[in-house]
């Protein structure tokens, strides 16, 4: 079966689809992205805010293309995400380059854009424990 069979105007021609073999999924709360004049890498990981300690679980490596067109596709669903569910809160104001906070000023902006967020909207998250 082809993906084009089940989604014609989502797969390109020839997309085979594997139902048979989920993508493998991780959840990624960290990231790095760097580049070089071939390629950019795309590292995921986890941090635990408490220790600041990373783990990083994946690399992803892309050509200039595709990395511009994976930022136009993240920037799409985002917008889509935000008209159909909520705004998504900024990491606070941003006065410098995010590569150089360390990971306990990331957390620390993280949880206060969506304090920030939870406030202004008045909505609350009974289940959420931010520290």
């Amino acid at each position: 079966m082809k993906a084009t069979d089940l989604e014609p105007d989502r797969y390109p021609a020839g997309a085979v689809a594997r139902p048979d073999r989920p993508p493998l999924a991780c959840y990624a709360n960290y990231f790095e992205v760097g580049h070089n004049a071939f390629e950019f890498l795309l590292d995921a990981g986890q941090i635990e805010p408490q220790s600041g300690d990373i783990q990083l679980m994946s690399r992803i490596a892309v050509g200039p293309v595709h990395a511009k067109l994976l930022a136009t596709l993240l920037n799409q669903s985002i917008a889509q995400f935000e008209r159909a569910h909520h705004d998504i809160p900024d990491i606070a104001e941003l006065d410098g380059d995010l590569s150089i906070i360390n990971p306990q000023e990331f957390e620390r902006r993280a949880i206060n854009a969506r304090r920030k967020h939870t406030a202004a909207d008045g909505s609350a998250h009974p289940n959420r424990d931010e520290r």
